[in-house]
């Protein structure tokens, strides 16, 4: 089976949303959704969340354990 990778990128910059969606393939991704991402060691499954406290493209974080301090922006996940 062959996995799809795509990479995790920066809201459209005409969303004027406060906590505008990351988008993956062009298409927004909602709080909450799982993805198994790539890190400098491996494959990871890790959630992604948004903040209420920050706005922006910032707003977005990995709740995964040990993966908090990783901005999500710029990650290669399977889809």
């Amino acid at each position: 089976m062959v996995k799809k990778i795509s990479q995790l990128k920066l809201p459209d910059p005409h969303d004027t949303d406060p906590h505008p969606r990351l988008l993956l393939d062009g298409y927004g991704i909602h709080a909450g959704q799982c993805f198994r991402a790539l890190f400098p060691d491996d494959w990871h499954d890790i959630t992604l969340e948004v903040s209420w406290n920050e706005t922006g493209p910032a707003c977005w974080y990995i709740s995964t354990p040990g993966f908090k301090d990783v901005c999500p922006v710029g990650l290669f996940v399977e889809v």
